[in-house]
C-alpha cells in the first residue's frame, strides 16, 4: 500500500518519468477505471427514456465531445477523492481552463506545479478516431507531462440503474508525452508528402508546418492523430532509450485494442440482430479474429487474410465443432457458415456466400449500418 509520502512525490513530479509511467499504468489508472465504470458514475452520463445520439456525423461529434469532456472532469474528481482516501490533503487534482494542453495538472496549496495530464477519449465505433495529440516537444516538460487515453463504448447492460444505455470504459492508456511526441515528430518529418517542391515540412514557433510546391501553411489537421502516430514499419533511426521502447509497446498494444475494439462492438452487434443466441468467438493463430451466430460469421481482415477466410469457407463439416485446422491454428465455428462478413478498421464490408466450399462475393459496403439490410434472412 502506497504511503501518503509516497503518492505525495509522484504526484508532484518528483520521480522519474519511468517510475512515474509504471505508477500512473498500474496502480493509479487502474483505479480510476474501476470507480469510472461504477454504476453510480455511469448513471451520470447516460441515456435514459428513449434518448437518442444523433447519427449526423457533425451532431455525432458533438456528442463524443460531450462524453470526452465528462471523463476528463470525472477523471479529476476522482483523482482528488483517490488522493484524499491515502491522505494527500495538500495536493490536489484541477481543470486547465486555458483549452490548450494540458486538460489537467497536479497542484498543491503553494501553487506549485507537479503532473501535468492531457485526457484523450475515443468511441470504440467510431470510424475515424480522430483525437489528436500535436502539442509541440518545446511545450512539454519531459518530466511531468503525461497523455491519458480512454476507449470507450455504449453499453445497454443493467445493473442497479434503468438506463437505456450508458458509455463504460474498455480500457486506459498512458503515454510519456514527450516521447510520444519524439516518435509522432519523426516519423511525421520522415514520411513527408510528395508535393513539396522546393520548401521543407517542419515546424515553426506554434505549430507544425506542411509545405506544397514551396508555398507553406500550418498543417490541416493531420499532424498528430494518435492512431496515425507510430506504425509496425517505423524505425527510429537515433537509437531507442528505455523510456521510447516502453511508448512503442504501450502504442501498439493501444493502437491494435482501439481498431479491434470497435470491430468487436459492431461484429457482435450485427450478429445480436441477424438472428436468436449468442455469438461466440472465432480463432485464428491463437487470437480472435471474428464472431459468428448460426451460419453467418463476420471476420476482421487485419486478422484473417484472404487465404484464412478462404480455408473457413472450405473446411465446413458437419460436425457442431471443428477445432485443428492446421497445427498452427486453433479455429473453432459452427457447422455450414453459409455466409462470411470481411471487415477492415473502417468497417468496410464484403458479403461473401459460401459455395462448396468457396468463397463467393455477392455484396460491398462502406457502412456497417447498410450491411444490415442484407443480413436480414442472411
Amino acid at each position: 500500500m502506497m504511503t501518503a509520502t509516497q503518492l505525495r512525490n509522484f504526484l508532484l513530479g518528483r520521480k522519474s518519468p519511468l517510475e512515474t509511467l509504471d505508477f500512473l499504468s498500474k496502480e493509479f489508472l487502474p483505479a480510476v477505471l474501476e470507480r469510472l465504470n461504477e454504476s453510480s458514475t455511469r448513471r451520470l452520463m447516460a441515456l435514459y427514456g428513449g434518448d437518442r445520439v444523433p447519427e449526423n456525423e457533425r451532431n455525432l461529434t458533438d456528442v463524443r465531445n460531450r462524453i470526452s469532456l465528462l471523463i476528463e472532469y470525472k477523471m479529476a474528481w476522482i483523482g482528488n477523492e483517490i488522493t484524499q482516501a491515502c491522505g494527500v490533503a495538500d495536493v490536489f487534482w484541477a481543470n486547465v481552463v486555458a483549452n490548450r494542453f494540458p486538460d489537467l495538472e497536479i497542484r498543491n496549496n503553494q501553487g506549485f506545479l507537479g503532473l501535468r495530464i492531457e485526457v484523450k477519449c475515443l468511441q470504440a465505433v467510431a470510424e475515424e478516431k480522430a483525437a489528436n495529440f500535436d502539442t509541440l516537444k518545446k511545450d512539454l516538460h519531459p518530466n511531468t507531462d503525461y497523455v491519458v487515453v480512454f476507449i470507450w463504448e455504449w453499453f445497454g447492460e443493467q445493473n442497479s440503474v434503468s438506463w437505456d444505455r450508458a458509455p463504460k470504459i474498455l480500457r486506459a492508456f498512458v503515454f510519456h508525452a514527450s516521447s510520444l511526441a519524439e516518435l509522432r515528430d519523426y516519423a511525421w518529418l520522415e514520411t513527408p508528402p510528395n508535393t513539396l517542391g522546393n520548401g521543407f515540412q517542419g515546424f515553426d514557433f506554434r505549430y507544425a508546418v506542411n509545405c506544397q510546391q514551396g508555398t507553406y501553411k500550418e498543417e490541416e489537421g493531420n499532424y498528430g492523430k494518435l492512431l496515425r502516430i507510430w506504425s509496425d514499419d517505423s524505425h527510429y533511426g537515433p537509437g531507442l532509450s528505455k523510456i521510447l521502447d516502453a511508448t512503442i509497446a504501450t502504442y501498439r498494444d493501444f493502437r491494435d485494442f482501439a481498431i479491434w475494439s470497435g470491430f468487436e462492438v459492431v461484429a457482435q452487434h450485427l450478429l445480436s440482430r441477424s438472428g436468436p443466441g449468442k455469438p461466440e468467438a472465432i480463432l485464428i493463430d491463437g487470437r480472435i479474429a471474428g464472431y459468428f451466430l448460426g451460419n453467418l460469421a463476420i471476420l476482421f481482415r487485419a486478422r484473417a487474410n484472404l487465404k484464412q477466410q478462404q480455408e473457413l469457407a472450405s473446411r465446413q463439416k458437419k460436425e457442431d465443432k471443428i477445432i485443428g485446422i492446421q497445427q498452427q491454428h486453433v479455429l473453432d465455428q459452427a457447422s455450414h457458415l453459409a455466409h462470411i462478413v470481411v471487415m477492415n478498421d473502417k468497417y468496410q464490408w464484403v458479403k461473401n456466400d459460401v459455395v462448396n466450399g468457396e468463397l463467393e462475393r455477392r455484396e460491398t459496403g462502406r457502412k456497417p449500418k447498410h450491411l444490415v439490410r442484407h443480413l436480414s434472412g442472411n
